[in-house]
């Protein structure tokens, strides 16, 4: 039996999310992305341990909606330069792959 440990797309959520999580500072922008990025991560796990479909497909759009509220925390984070334009495009460009694998 597989666990969602061995999931592709929990697996790129994490090690976007620990990328996320190495940012230190106290932005509260930042604390915000960090968090939301947490829930998109169980909220992925959630979705690919669900046997339904249709289960698993609802939990995975919410995630979509999750990856989108990360980027735009993000942007904002990168606006008031919390964080440098590489750190940006490193998490942004994770997030965008995460988002692009996701149904909408």
């Amino acid at each position: 039996m597989t666990t969602f440990h061995d999931d592709k797309l929990w697996q790129e959520a994490y090690t976007a999310v620990i990328d996320l999580c190495a940012l230190a500072g106290e932005n509260e922008v930042i604390e915000q992305a960090q968090k939301l990025g947490l829930k998109t991560l169980t909220i992925i796990a959630d979705g690919v341990s669900r046997r339904d479909r249709r289960e698993r497909d609802t939990k995975l759009r919410d995630a979509a909606g999750k990856v989108a509220g990360v980027r735009s925390l993000l942007s904002v984070a990168w606006a008031q330069e919390a964080i440098d334009d590489t750190t940006f495009s490193k998490l942004d460009g994770a997030y965008e792959s995460l988002g692009n694998k996701l149904p909408k």
